[in-house]
């Protein structure tokens, strides 16, 4: 599958849903694994990942062997690069934390990423098809907003829930396209989860409430299609305890000197209804529909179900 060389793609600023905040400077000391093979060589290896990803090609294979915590201070360097083109942190991702078989680029326990502002596009927007790397894939996903930095120290579950404000209705398209190599988690790591597209719905206004608590966790949802026909519907039960997902991302940052500030984005992985836009990859059926619209219900306290659309752009003329 060939793509086009598109770079610096407009990106709708969210700032109706995100409060902005700047992402802080990522010098770090080197280590010893970087020493050993040369700090240039690693930016540079990093540096060509950044380019190509910008200007969508195919991204090359990632010869440095780096343990999982270099692998994130180099994934800051990653996201330094991106800015200038992509614009600044409005919050973080994860992923890893449902069930079943584990993702083989994702470390053991989850894994997590940056979003930059100028990855969101409004919600409704469309994509077009031939912008599209080989492996990009459309993806169902769950998001709270930050309302406190309480949040940062808190202990339990409802303690969690009042550091936050909102659930955002969420949706994704990563673009994990790159060639065949051995390093795929460390490059996955470095490469901020190949985290190019989002889109956010309007928020939901939560409380620090066990029913809130049970609500979420209990929540079903569902992806349709332009015709409203039903493509998959399933429920978090099912899935992951969306505070859990919440905490380990919180102490992660934590391990990293990073808090949570309000405002943040915090996605907290796919929702098991994942479809590829082309033939050739793991991620199951190909999605032949034109909109890709994601239904989440018993949210809101008027029984209308939460959204987040995406729309498909497949041919030239439109």
């Amino acid at each position: 599958m060939l793509r086009r060389n598109t770079s610096n793609p407009a990106r709708t600023r969210i700032t109706a849903i995100l409060a902005v905040s700047a992402v802080a400077g990522s010098a770090f000391a080197q280590s010893d694994s970087d020493a050993s093979m040369g700090e240039a060589e690693i930016r540079a290896a990093v540096a060509a990942m950044a380019d190509d990803f910008l200007n969508g090609r195919t991204v090359r294979p990632f010869a440095p062997e780096l343990s999982l915590e270099e692998a994130y201070r180099w994934q800051d360097e990653m996201v330094e690069m991106l800015r200038p083109t992509l614009g600044d942190l409005v919050g973080y991702k994860t992923g890893g934390h449902n069930p079943g078989p584990a993702n083989p680029n994702f470390p053991a326990g989850g894994i997590r990423a940056q979003f930059l502002s100028g990855m969101f596009l409004d919600d409704g927007a469309a994509v077009r098809l031939e912008e599209m790397g080989a492996d990009s894939f459309l993806e169902a996903d769950f998001a709270f907003r930050v309302g406190s930095p309480d949040i940062n120290d808190a202990e339990t579950d409802l303690e969690i829930l009042a550091g936050l404000d909102a659930v955002v209705p969420f949706a994704e398209i990563p673009d994990p396209t790159s060639e065949p190599d051995d390093n795929g988690m460390i490059r996955g790591v470095v490469g901020n989860m190949s985290t190019r597209i989002a889109l956010a719905g309007e928020p939901v206004p939560i409380g620090a409430t066990q029913e809130w608590l049970d609500r979420l966790n209990n929540m079903e949802y569902a992806v349709l299609d332009e015709n409203g026909t039903l493509v998959q519907r399933a429920s978090m039960a099912d899935w992951y305890r969306p505070v859990d997902a919440v905490r380990w991302l919180r102490d992660h940052l934590q391990t990293y000197g990073k808090d949570l500030v309000p405002g943040q984005l915090l996605s907290l992985g796919n929702l098991g209804i994942n479809r590829p836009f082309f033939d050739g990859t793991a991620m199951g059926d190909v999605y032949t529909g034109n909109r890709y619209h994601v239904e989440y219900y018993g949210l809101k306290d008027n029984g209308e179900p939460a959204t987040v659309t995406i729309n498909v752009i497949r041919s030239a003329d439109q």
